[in-house]
């Protein structure tokens, strides 16, 4: 069992890059659960108690609504994990979680997995581009479907009602969990100074500064300043609670990252500086000026 536990460990996208020792200790110690055709793993309401990973089966995530109507999210399937949403938020569970066919699970419980998430903060960085990834296909299949709202039925305006109150409720959540919520009335700060891309590389270079990308995703994943942590407007909230709730308010944080069409990096500095950081500034002349000077870029690995 300790050997299947490790090799679906190794299969698993979000835990496969941890340290080895790492991996042997939880394939000795995690729980296993076989949970038979149509059996509730949890339902939406439940305390947030364990992280799953499938070590064969499939498990399907959906809501049912109050008139008994189901939604279904997405079905999972082996060496995939799921679970993981509310025990980031501390929230109860949003979803409900059933087995399609008799599945074997690898049961992380939550000791475990905030265990982890201390000691290997990567994984949280892990998480938050999955969530990213989830949104833009959920924006995706959104678009698909905007033609069809003519046709809509009451079950479709219900089920906007209800992915509009979701929101509403996660957003209030990471508010509400982060000491340095945002203000119920807009309070604009000062704008943040700008710096030159030669002396933020100085800075860069000595270690001294936290390097932000503004831009939205698909921009990051094409090219971004080498180990700039990709913040989006869409994600503030969720990406600030994982990385940046602990930084200290007076490092030096460069945001990077406009268009034409929007100035993604000022947004993006006035929100760090609401939520108390005093050393924000914006590098003046962008990405654009970073790689004139021939300063270190890259890519984000395709998944």
């Amino acid at each position: 069992m300790e050997f299947e536990n490790l090799r679906i460990l190794l299969k698993n996208s979000a835990l496969r890059d941890l340290p080895p020792e790492e991996l042997d200790e939880l394939a000795r110690t995690v729980k296993s659960r076989v949970a038979g055709p149509d059996e509730v793993i949890f339902k939406e309401g439940d305390p947030p108690d364990a992280f799953y990973i499938i070590s064969s089966g499939r498990v399907r995530i959906f809501v049912r609504h109050e008139d008994r109507i189901e939604r279904e999210f997405r079905v999972f399937g082996p060496g995939e994990h799921f679970g993981q949403l509310a025990l980031l938020t501390g929230e109860t569970r949003t979803s409900s979680a059933m087995s399609v066919d008799e599945s074997r699970l690898i049961v992380i419980t939550r000791e475990q997995f905030d265990r982890l998430l201390h000691d290997h903060p990567d994984l949280s960085r892990n998480f938050v581009r999955e969530v990213r990834r989830w949104l833009l296909r959920d924006q995706k299949i959104i678009k698909q479907g905007a033609g069809a709202i003519i046709r809509a039925s009451r079950v479709a305006w219900y089920d906007f009602v209800l992915v509009l109150a979701i929101s509403v409720v996660l957003a209030i959540t990471f508010n509400i969990s982060n000491p340095n919520g945002i203000h119920f009335v807009p309070v604009r700060p000062d704008p943040a100074p700008s710096i030159s891309a030669v002396a933020a590389m100085e800075d860069y270079r000595q270690g001294q500064t936290l390097i932000v990308d503004a831009m939205p995703g698909n921009f990051y994943q094409q090219r971004h300043i080498k180990g700039a942590v990709n913040m989006t407007m869409a994600l503030f909230d969720f990406i600030y609670l994982m990385s940046f709730s602990e930084v200290d308010k007076d490092k030096e944080i460069v945001v990077y990252g406009n268009t034409i069409s929007r100035p993604y990096d000022l947004e993006i500095a006035d929100k760090l500086q609401l939520r108390g950081y005093r050393n924000v500034k914006v590098l003046d002349g962008g990405l654009q000026a970073w790689e004139a000077n021939g300063y270190p870029v890259e890519k984000e690995a395709s998944e």
